[in-house]
């Protein structure tokens, strides 16, 4: 048991990490419930973590201060003896710690690089792919009041009046070359949207990409306005607008629930 015991340590280190990155992240969301929740277990986890190396650190602390102190105490009576040999002989050893077991030192390196991951990861998903992205400058969405009046105007020709009809001269008309015309892909819309209901939020956000458009938004269905940081645990309960119809930039918008929540997909 005394083999396992660092490794065990180790593993409730890890998890205790994860919990507390939990309790960042309910906090953000205001859910004070999950926070309470959390917290219980982070406690607990470092507790069982961090105690015992903790408790053994102060008990070596302790037993060298004592040896020293009772060192002090031998060599002073031995002088006040005039046995000056046994006041200036080398004090005892003191109690040393165990040696760090290489093992150990490793797995604690990779359970911390798997938290750092596993944070960095979580907070990419929340803020990479959500509403925090605007969609590329070059693809700017013409608005569609302006490109419908530029469309629906057709190219107009002037012909001057004709010049005087002779029985031996004829003028030609003049006219204005026609203006040059609009590309009608700038005013039509980029995809048609599909149906994401009861998608996770990451799922539904990659089949709108996947349709034809980048930048979709995300809003708390319950109205306490919480922040999607991961995508992965809110489900989506209402989308707008329906599927099949026509969609540019920023018009799809997610309504969502974290899973378990009252108002989730059965």
């Amino acid at each position: 048991m005394n083999t396992l015991s660092p490794y065990l340590r180790v593993l409730a280190g890890f998890f205790a990490a994860v919990c507390t990155w939990l309790i960042v992240v309910s906090a953000i969301q205001v859910d004070f419930g999950q926070v309470v929740t959390m917290t219980v277990f982070a406690a607990g986890l470092w507790y069982l973590a961090l105690a015992k190396p903790i408790r053994d650190h102060i008990a070596r602390v302790k037993a060298r201060n004592a040896a020293i102190v009772a060192r002090a105490d031998a060599a002073n009576a031995a002088f006040m003896a005039g046995d000056t040999a046994a006041a200036l002989a080398a004090p005892p050893p003191v109690y040393a710690p165990p040696p760090v077991r290489k093992g150990v030192v490793a797995a604690a390196i990779v359970a911390a690089g798997l938290t750092v991951i596993g944070i960095a990861t979580d907070i990419s998903d929340g803020f990479d792919e959500s509403e925090d992205q605007s969609p590329p400058s070059s693809t700017q969405p013409v608005p569609t009041s302006a490109a419908r009046a530029t469309t629906s105007a057709s190219p107009t020709t002037t012909v001057a009046p004709s010049a005087t009809i002779t029985p031996t001269t004829i003028a030609p008309a003049t006219s204005v070359p026609a203006a040059a015309p609009v590309p009608q892909s700038a005013s039509a819309p980029t995809a048609l949207m599909p149906a994401v209901l009861c998608m996770n939020l990451q799922a539904a956000q990659d089949a709108i990409q996947a349709a034809g458009v980048f930048y979709s938004r995300s809003e708390d269905a319950t109205g306490k306005g919480r922040m999607q940081i991961s995508d992965r645990n809110w489900v989506v309960v209402a989308q707008s607008p329906a599927p099949g119809i026509a969609i540019d930039e920023g018009d799809a918008v997610l309504s969502v629930v974290k899973y378990g929540e009252s108002g989730d997909c059965p």
